[in-house]
């Protein structure tokens, strides 16, 4: 078995499928994922249920776009039929439809619809852990991007194992319980401690409170994002670096937005616009500026925006005559860096205003906007 985790999910909920994948893999548990995973030249199908088969456990990205997709309801179905557990996360506040409610009735249910998303992602980390039985191991396991503790084995929200589990209640040991208490007990004296020193100083703080970065961020469910204003909205040009900082705080890279290339045309053969679109390219340039090594999807981290405020997800194009596109995961090492380009796929008639860019596959708070000059 070459990867633990087979995350099934819509077209439509990329983003957020390939950030669960980065941080379960940053976690060293291995996953598959489409397309990133489909070999070129291999039937599409076929790889899907050997990657079901050859799974521990599938991660179903709940939403309204999977809760109608028949090709998530024949995944989930390829799953059961193989005996293994199915652990929902679910992004929308919906009802699974008829066909997905007879598979996943019984099964855990991770919501993961308030923000932040971070909370939940780490929250998952946990669960799937627990699943896999690695509870006891999970202490002894680094991150693979900062010399930080992996997170605990958090507890699923209901009693129920998931499909195709055993029937063994899975309980924490009683020091996690106290260690919880103790929490509780802490963050309580600790919101205490500051609504009595806000009430001293007339409300000054509560007041004056203002977020630590106002750069436009990528949101995972595909709403428009704001447009980048003033200088904390964390805006560059073309050529100029921004620090950007990860999900973990130690996780760090400079990214620069280098060049721009609109209209670009692939060069692989399989690969064309949509309808009515252009392929465009932009080249980035990422150094890794921590002192861990970094290993990141670079596809995943970008958006493009055009002049309405519509957002655009790069489109999987494996070479283009613009230049060297970016392998599908690049591993820094501490000072080192790699340049390369992504690809998007938008109307004629849009005019590309900026780009996005964060880490952990774009779900990170701390995000770049770079303006593009006008054609």
């Amino acid at each position: 078995m070459n990867h633990d985790v087979f995350i099934c999910h819509s077209s439509k909920d990329r983003t957020i499928a390939n950030a669960i994948c980065s941080t379960l893999e940053q976690n060293r548990i291995r996953c598959w994922i489409a397309p990133r995973d489909v070999l070129p030249g291999t039937d599409y199908g076929q790889s899907i249920i050997e990657a079901i088969a050859g799974s521990a456990l599938t991660v179903l990205v709940f939403s309204d776009s999977s809760n109608h997709s028949p090709h998530v309801k024949r995944e989930i179905e390829r799953t059961v039929s193989h005996g293994i557990p199915i652990l929902p996360f679910r992004v929308d506040d919906v009802i699974p439809s008829p066909s997905l409610e007879y598979f996943i009735s019984d099964a855990h249910w991770l919501d993961a619809i308030t923000p932040p998303m971070e909370q939940h992602l780490l929250h998952l980390v946990g669960t799937v852990r627990l699943l896999l039985g690695r509870a006891d191991a999970s202490s002894t396991v680094e991150s693979p991007t900062a010399d930080v503790p992996a997170p605990l084995p958090v507890p699923v929200t209901t009693g129920q194992l998931p499909v195709g589990s055993a029937s063994t209640a899975v309980r924490l040991p009683s020091w996690w319980r106290w260690a919880a208490l103790a929490a509780a007990i802490i963050v309580t004296l600790a919101v205490v401690g500051v609504l009595v020193l806000g009430r001293n100083d007339g409300g000054a703080g509560a007041s004056g409170a203002t977020s630590s970065s106002g750069a436009p961020t990528s949101s995972a469910s595909g709403t428009t994002p704001s447009t980048p204003d003033g200088p904390s909205a964390r805006a560059a040009q073309l050529g100029q670096a921004i620090t950007l900082t990860g999900i973990d705080p130690a996780t760090t890279a400079a990214v620069t937005v280098t060049k721009v290339v609109d209209p670009t045309t692939a060069t692989d053969g399989i690969s064309s616009p949509s309808p009515g679109s252009r392929f465009l390219a932009v080249e980035i340039t990422i150094k890794n500026a921590g002192t861990a090594a970094y290993e990141e999807t670079p596809a995943n981290c970008a958006r493009l925006v055009d002049g309405s405020g519509r957002g655009y997800d790069t489109e999987t194009v494996l070479s283009v005559a613009a230049g060297p596109v970016f392998d599908t995961s690049v591993r820094l090492r501490p000072g080192e860096q790699a340049t390369g380009y992504v690809v998007f796929d938008i109307p004629t008639s849009a005019e590309a205003a900026y780009v996005q860019f964060a880490l952990d596959s774009g779900v990170a708070d701390d995000s770049g906007a770079w303006a593009l000059p006008a054609p």
